[in-house]
């Protein structure tokens, strides 16, 4: 309450000054509105920086504009404020800022002398009358112009007085304010030092004397100069810090001018030499270190490098602190100081050396230096250098963790930083559909030459980064990503942290860093892809729909599939038209299945526009409409990430040919109740003999397919998707099953052959079924022949009792769908159609037993069991 008293009357003294005593009533209603905006606002603070820019802006413009005593004075005042200041400085600055109309014109330097009175001392009032009277001037002299003629020399400088006299034309104002400020101006003779040590002075410029100083040469020989070690020492240290020195120039090269009274020439220029070296490998190091990078890859590199020569320069530092302050007897020697850099010095140099290498790598990636790097640490730990180890495994580990951001955010968040052509997973331009995010929504960026577009070090474990990411972004579709609950701490990866493994002391780096990463990316990979699964298990009911992918299209559930493909095949036998139409085809599937729940996700269509043509022609064999036939069960978009659409055709063909197989049951077995003896005795032998044999393949094939290969994979799949750690490898798992489906089925490319001779004998079935009825009309026909004839001897005329009763129309139809086999007789047909199917089997079983024998297929076993069963049928058709 007292905060809000104290502001109320701030805020209502504020505004009575402004407005100058206002009405109490505009008083009381702005006092309650700038109440308001100051304890509602939602402003930021005051910039800080700002605030100090303009300040020292004003600073500045009293300086150019010849005010330096206001300068100074606002200078002296800024630092007394720095020591009192506290976090509403700037907002008091910026409010006298604000306040504030054209200082440099307004404001008077004695404005502020009431204040100074303990600063300065008035003394005596200095007038001009004193100064006129006192140069024997009068006032016309004063306002002259001064003559600038040719009696003084330009190089003589002007007095003080005359300095005074050439201002007098800015009028008696300003010249009385200008004698003010001079107390507060700065001269050049208020920054001479006065030296006391002329000893101390002569001894630097005696020790600093032979760079001056040249030799002269004598004859043709190259002129030399001899020089103390502890000189060369200093400008060999003035070199390792990148300074300018005499011995050596700017590409590191070595003078050959001097000589040392105690070493040879040789000698001197081998460690001259060797000190070259160094300097031209650091000028490649400094000069990476100058330049600014945009990619932040490249810039940690560039800032890791110049911390390593920041740290050689504290060395080089200590150096010559230790020379410059002697506190013990010393030996100043290059030998020695090449032996004191040398450990510090080598790593540096491998630095340099990788730094050229990237340079003659033009199209090289922003990465390629951490696998330099890489290789690096690794190379100097099995070398047994640990410094050098040390050195390179720290810095990889500092660049590393830059790479790492793109990584991290990817697996946590599913994101990726717009532009980042460093990170190996990029997103497609075009948008998907949900059901298409998992595949196509995103993909590995790949080189030239196929390879992944990562450092080499990290290509096992990109792909499981790849898949934790994907996994995110669909747990973020599915709205099932939540942080809300305590993460679990990240594992520290870095080289301290490795070093300091049980694995640290025996393993390779290469070991030690795979396993640091492995349980890091874990971490991450682990959370996500067990979410993901557990979702997909338990709200998208991914078990169940399989399930129901398998009692559709593998027709597990064989009453229900019965009850549909019967109702189908009774359609074509009935020559029905609109047996293709799709309403129709889907109310016989949702018949069949309706106890199953969800019956409205099943679509049943015949895709094919051949398949709608004559309806006589399409029934006669299950190549004509059955393969057009399409089963469409409508998924949740999670799952059918798991069940892709080449599954679902893999599906399709197994359905396709379950359906044909069941086509060629059905049509021996649909009349076997109501069968009649067909033909003379011999006929009728034949037609048993090859309805029995075509049975028994057909049950052959029902039998190895549901028992041998559809029970055990499904059962497979379903302990295996148990198991599965990740989406991708329930991906690969459903997609490996459906083509170890279609290849065990017989329905792969290898087995095409075969799987078209297999129709062949479906169609025979059908064939000699309908010989058999074209047959029994035959002799149905001429049985009513015979018995009109000797009703038509007789003279009595009569109509029939059933004259006008029609026959069944399943008969009607029956009749109507036969077709003749030509001018041949029964006992022909029935030859013929042995004859192909002896053909036919034994083609199947030598087919299959040959294909198993010469292929390397995991199916190739099963189908040496099918062929093993056909060849049975094959030993007993001796008949």
């Amino acid at each position: 309450m007292a905060y809000a008293a104290t502001l109320s009357s701030l805020t209502e003294e504020l505004i009575e000054v402004i407005l100058n005593q206002p009405e109490p009533a505009r008083l009381k209603s702005l006092r309650d509105s700038s109440l308001r905006s100051l304890r509602y606002h939602n402003h930021l603070r005051t910039n800080q920086f700002d605030v100090e820019k303009h300040v020292n802006g004003i600073e500045e413009r009293f300086r150019v504009l010849n005010r330096d005593g206001l300068a100074d004075a606002l200078r002296e005042r800024l630092d007394a404020l720095s020591a009192v200041s506290n976090k509403f400085t700037p907002e008091m600055l910026h409010f006298l800022l604000e306040l504030s109309d054209q200082p440099v014109k307004k404001t008077k330097l004695e404005d502020l002398l009431p204040q100074r009175k303990t600063l300065i001392d008035p003394g005596e009032e200095l007038k001009w009358e004193d100064i006129i009277n006192e140069g024997g001037l009068s006032d016309d002299d004063l306002w002259k112009k001064p003559d600038f003629n040719d009696d003084s020399s330009e190089d003589e400088p002007l007095d003080d007085d005359d300095d005074e006299k050439s201002n007098v034309s800015f009028g008696s104002g300003q010249t009385s304010l200008s004698s003010i400020e001079a107390q507060y101006r700065r001269r050049p003779q208020d920054y001479v030092i006065t030296s006391q040590d002329d000893d101390s002075l002569s001894r630097v410029q005696e020790t600093q004397a032979w760079r001056l100083s040249r030799p002269k040469a004598s004859g043709q020989d190259q002129a030399k100069s001899t020089r103390s070690e502890f000189q060369l020492v200093r400008e060999t240290l003035f070199m390792l810090a990148g300074l300018e020195n005499d011995l050596f120039d700017k590409r590191g090269e070595p003078s050959d001018k001097y000589l040392m009274q105690h070493a040879s020439l040789y000698s001197l220029q081998s460690v001259l030499k060797w000190f070259g070296n160094i300097s031209r490998n650091f000028l490649i190091l400094r000069a990476l270190a100058r330049k600014r990078q945009q990619i932040p890859l490249l810039e940690v590199f560039r800032d890791g490098v110049a911390k390593r020569l920041q740290a050689f320069n504290a060395v080089v530092s200590n150096i010559e602190r230790r020379l410059v302050d002697i506190k013990e007897d010393t030996t100043v020697s290059l030998i020695e100081l090449q032996r004191e850099v040398e450990p510090h010095v080598r790593p540096l140099l491998d630095l340099s050396a990788i730094i050229q290498q990237l340079s003659r790598e033009t199209k090289s990636e922003a990465f390629r230096y951490l696998e330099l790097l890489f290789d690096a640490a690794s190379t100097a730990q099995l070398e047994g250098q640990e410094s050098i180890y040390e050195f390179f495994g720290k810095l990889f580990f500092e660049c590393f963790q830059v790479y790492l951001r793109p990584i991290r955010q990817w697996m946590d968040e599913g994101e990726l930083r717009e532009g980042d052509e460093t990170f190996f997973v990029a997103k497609a331009q075009d948008e998907v559909s949900l059901s298409q995010v998992w595949e196509n929504q995103f993909k590995l960026r790949r080189a030239a030459d196929g390879s992944l577009h990562t450092p080499r070090f990290l290509r096992p474990a990109a792909v499981k980064i790849f898949i934790t990411g994907k996994s995110v972004v669909v747990l973020k579709n599915m709205g099932k990503l939540s942080r809300s609950g305590p993460q679990a701490p990240e594992p520290e990866l870095g080289f301290d942290a490795l070093t300091g493994s049980d694995l640290g002391s025996f393993a390779p780096f290469s070991e030690i860093f795979n396993v640091a990463f492995e349980t890091w990316m874990q971490s991450k990979h682990h959370a996500a892809s067990s979410t993901l699964r557990r979702v997909l298990s338990e709200s998208c009911d991914l078990d169940g729909a399989v399930a129901m992918l398998h009692r559709l299209y593998l027709m597990s559930d064989g009453y229900r599939s019965d009850i549909f493909a019967l109702a189908l095949f009774n359609n074509l036998d009935l020559l029905n038209p609109k047996w293709h139409d799709r309403f129709v085809l889907t109310e016989l599937a949702h018949d069949a299945f309706n106890e199953l729940g969800d019956i409205h996700r099943i679509i049943i269509t015949a895709t094919d526009p051949e398949s709608q043509g004559d309806v006589r022609t399409s029934r006669r064999s299950v190549r004509k409409c059955l393969p057009s036939i399409r089963v469409t069960y409508r998924m949740a978009w999670p799952i059918r990430i798991v069940v892709s659409g080449e599954s679902i055709a893999h599906y399709q063909s197994v359905f396709t040919f379950l359906l044909q197989l069941r086509r060629a049951s059905h049509m021996l077995q649909a009349s076997h109740k109501s069968m009649k003896a067909v033909g003379r005795e011999h006929e009728q032998a034949l037609y048993y003999g090859l309805r029995s044999k075509i049975l028994w393949l057909c049950a052959s094939l029902q039998s190895y397919l549901s028992n041998l290969v559809i029970a055990p994979l499904t059962e497979k799949l379903r302990k295996d998707l148990e198991d599965a750690v990740d989406v991708d490898s329930m991906i690969a798992l459903h997609a490996n099953f459906t083509k170890r489906l279609v290849a065990e089925a017989c329905l792969g490319s290898k087995l095409d052959p075969i799987y078209q001779c297999m129709l062949d004998v479906f169609d025979l079935a059908i064939r000699l079924e309908d010989a058999r009825r074209t047959e029994h009309e035959r002799q149905a026909a001429a049985a009513t022949t015979e018995e009109d004839e000797e009703v038509g001897d007789k003279t009595h005329l009569f109509v029939k009792v059933n004259e006008e009763e029609d026959e069944t129309f399943l008969e009607e139809q029956d009749k109507s769908a036969l077709v003749l086999e030509d001018d041949r007789t029964y006992a022909e047909v029935l030859r013929e159609i042995r004859s192909g199917f002896d053909r036919h089997l034994r083609f199947i079983a030598g087919g299959l037993r040959g294909v198993a024998r010469a292929s390397g297929d995991p199916a190739a076993a099963k189908w040496d069991t099918l062929a093993e069963m056909l060849e049975t049928g094959v030993q007993q058709s001796a008949w």
